[in-house]
């Protein structure tokens, strides 16, 4: 029943007919018993459309203008097809609404009232209809499956039966769509345009019937051949078309523009790589896990642990980045390399979404201050876990996006899996489940999309399926990880505060560290300049926009994306490093780029606009990395590593590491790469042990083995140094025998 507030409404029905002369009178007789009935109607006509028929459809149409009131009968000669009919009956359209159904009575038009009851209901601008108990041959549905899935892969989720006959839609969006098919790509036009314009679309069950006379062409080979080739060029000028049309198209200049971009953040990232990458324990212990993948010793169900207790992250990040190890002939390198390539697509991330959320301009400026800010360079140039978390946030965020603002329900799946990463890489990557939970129950509200269940449960399960190592992990360990988790919340005196409000304290001085360390190169007093500066736009912007009711949605999305993300970042009682923003890494971009843009649309605050993009550049190129000279740290933990392994004769030998925060794993890996004689102390007491010190932050006789508390060295025993070398950059090897005398 359509609902009893339905404001007064006229409507237009279309009818396309193509030798239907068996079917247009049925047709015709139903749709006027059921028109002159809907309350809420006042005025009304019905629209056939003759495309050329070769029978007697358009007599039979015209013989009801006598018995029918408010009839009109379009010829199209010659045949224009489906597309053709349909605009053409939309022309002679007069009313605020326009319905079409097809003349071979495949539907029943009294349910035209569930599209008027849903139309008032939700005030979508386009109702249509998901065909329900369809008896169409395997044939016809295979293909309806085929076109759906291939035009769902060009322009994103449309609707669930984009080619259903039976719609209904404001006349006045035909003010906004441009329709140019004559054949059965106008359904996808009318979609593709309405979404890529802001417009609303809702869906409603439909019954389907079987055809009781004539024959349908849709199934045509001719047909369906026209139409994907019409399909993928709609596609490209359609791209094109909005984006000029919404001020986004790549012009030649900024293509040349990001280029330049991405080559100094590629520079900045690849160059002498090998001689900058950190490689201490945390990465020596990652490279023995991926080497274990790449060749089948050991599959993990957990990732690096946490600073925290027995935390574990999941495995995923392992996963990711082993073929790279693999790729580059297990040097550690490749994971490395993996990660600097992620960086430079991070910045061309950032410059994409920018364009769509603040414009040219503001997205360049983003881009451009990613790739010069040497914290998230350094970030970028080492293999580990918490480096790609900026590129799976982004990617979350901006699936998250496309649901919010669009309905792309498709774009939760992306959004889900990438989060699952984000999580991978750190567990401060939670603080974007509020964001996820706000913008998604609102994106449910407002589109109200028939599978939206569907797709909830789906990313969900993806998630889950993602987060499952970490489960298994724990079924096998007496949940291990969990408890720790739950120690974590429990134990809050020295972890995390439980009241929100607890964290107005910390908001400012946080915003200002993230400003100060990603965009200033940690120049306190430039970094609280543009912290300044920065809110001090954000609130003049929002000061305007509210006045004039023209909020932009996109700036109040990233806003809410850096708000919820502080203030979870202000419960947390322990200290914040650089690699714990990186889940919001990318807003103090996105906000310069809009501040700077901000200031440059007054004639007199140009100069500082471009002062301050000139200042913050060259801060960032002083404070560059590769100004610093190279660590060298694979080249002289691998050459220690080989020293050892000639050093020991191809005797068995234990290992131990002096240092004051560093481990083994590194000069492990290379061990083992080389299937040295090495054995740690549970597995085998060797007759010697090579002892690495490095003195870097140690009293000066901190290198002494003897009688040294380091638990590898306690366990071996009395011993004595036989033999001692020291490295040019100031690392101590020392070999010890077994003492037991003590002389």
């Amino acid at each position: 029943m359509i609902s009893q507030v339905m404001k007064n409404l006229s409507l237009s029905v279309v009818i396309p007919a193509y030798n239907e002369e068996k079917n247009i009178g049925a047709c015709l007789t139903r749709i006027f018993s059921v028109i002159k009935k809907i309350p809420g109607v006042t005025g009304w006509e019905i629209i056939v459309v003759d495309d050329g028929s070769r029978d007697a459809t358009g007599a039979v149409a015209k013989s009801f203008l006598a018995k029918i009131p408010h009839l009109k009968v379009v010829e199209n000669r010659p045949n224009r097809g489906y597309g053709g009919s349909l605009k053409a009956g939309f022309a002679a359209a007069s009313k605020d609404f326009i319905a079409f159904v097809p003349a071979d009575n495949q539907f029943d038009f009294a349910q035209i009232t569930r599209f008027l009851d849903c139309q008032q209901r939700t005030n979508a601008d386009i109702v249509s209809g998901i065909r329900q108990h369809t008896r169409e041959s395997f044939f016809r549905r295979f293909n309806r499956w085929s076109w759906n899935t291939l035009v769902r892969a060009l322009f994103g989720y449309l609707a669930t039966d984009i080619d259903c006959g039976f719609k209904l839609f404001k006349k006045n969006i035909l003010d906004q769509v441009r329709l140019t098919s004559d054949g059965a790509l106008i359904d996808t036009q009318l979609f593709a345009a309405a979404r890529a314009r802001g417009l609303t679309v809702a869906e409603v069950p439909v019954t389907h019937l079987l055809r009781t006379a004539g024959r349908s062409t849709g199934a045509n080979p001719r047909v369906i051949i026209k139409a994907l080739r019409e399909l993928f060029l709609y596609w490209w000028q359609f791209k094109k078309e909005i984006l000029v049309e919404k001020g986004r198209a790549v012009f030649r200049w900024e293509a040349l523009a990001i280029l330049a971009v991405l080559l100094i953040a590629s520079f900045f990232r690849l160059w002498n790589i090998g001689q900058y990458l950190t490689f201490l324990g945390d990465e020596g212990r990652d490279a023995l896990v991926m080497r274990a993948i790449v060749t089948g010793e050991h599959f993990p169900l957990i990732g690096p642990g946490t600073s925290i207790g027995n935390m574990y992250l999941g495995p995923l990040y392992y996963y990711l980045v082993a073929p790279s190890l693999a790729v580059f002939g297990f040097s550690p390198v490749g994971p490395a390399v993996q990660v600097a390539l992620m960086g430079v697509a991070t910045v061309a991330l950032l410059w994409w979404i920018g364009r769509q959320w603040f414009g040219r301009i503001p997205a360049l400026i983003a881009a451009l201050a990613l790739a010069v800010s040497p914290v998230v360079i350094t970030y970028s140039r080492s293999s580990w876990n918490p480096n790609v978390m900026p590129f799976f946030a982004l990617i979350t965020m901006y699936g998250l996006w496309k649901v919010w603002r669009f309905g792309y329900w498709r774009w939760l799946i992306i959004a889900g899996v990438s989060f699952a990463f984000v999580l991978n890489s750190h567990y401060l990557g939670l603080l974007l489940l509020p964001p996820i939970i706000i913008f998604t129950s609102h994106a449910v509200n407002k589109y109200r999309h028939p599978k939206t269940i569907n797709y909830l449960l789906l990313t969900i399960t993806v998630f889950l399926v993602l987060m499952s190592p970490l489960l298994f992990f724990d079924l096998r360990h007496g949940w291990n990880n969990f408890g720790a988790i739950q120690q974590f919340f429990a134990n809050r005196q020295t972890t995390v505060n439980a009241k929100i409000y607890k964290s107005a304290p910390h908001l400012w001085p946080l915003w200002q560290d993230l400003n100060t360390t990603l965009l200033t190169a940690k120049n306190t007093f430039w970094g609280q300049a543009v912290s300044f500066l920065v809110l001090a736009v954000i609130i003049l912007e929002l000061g305007f926009k509210l006045k004039l009711k023209k909020l932009s949605p996109d700036l109040l999305f990233c806003l809410a994306w850096l708000a919820l993300g502080l203030v979870g970042l202000g419960l947390y009682k322990q200290h914040i490093y650089a690699h714990y923003y990186g889940f919001i890494f990318p807003v103090p971009f996105f906000l310069l780029g809009f501040t700077l843009q901000f200031l440059s649309s007054y004639r007199g605050l140009r100069i500082v606009s471009v002062f301050l993009l000139l200042l913050l550049f060259t801060i960032n190129l002083l404070a560059n990395p590769l100004r610093s000279p190279p660590n060298y740290q694979l080249s002289r933990t691998r050459e220690i590593s080989e020293f050892i392994i000639s050093a020991s004769g191809n005797q068995p030998f234990n290992l131990a590491l002096i240092a004051k925060s560093n481990y083994d794993a590194s000069y492990r890996y290379f061990l083992e790469l080389k299937f040295a004689s090495y054995f740690t102390i549970h597995d085998k007491l060797a007759e010697q042990l090579f002892v690495i010190c490095e003195p870097a932050g140690l009293l000066p006789d901190g290198c002494n083995p003897i009688n040294h508390p380091l638990w590898e060295i306690a366990a071996f025993g009395w011993a004595k140094i036989d033999r001692q070398w020291d490295f040019p950059w100031g690392v101590k090897l020392y070999r010890l025998v077994h003492n037991p005398q003590g002389t």
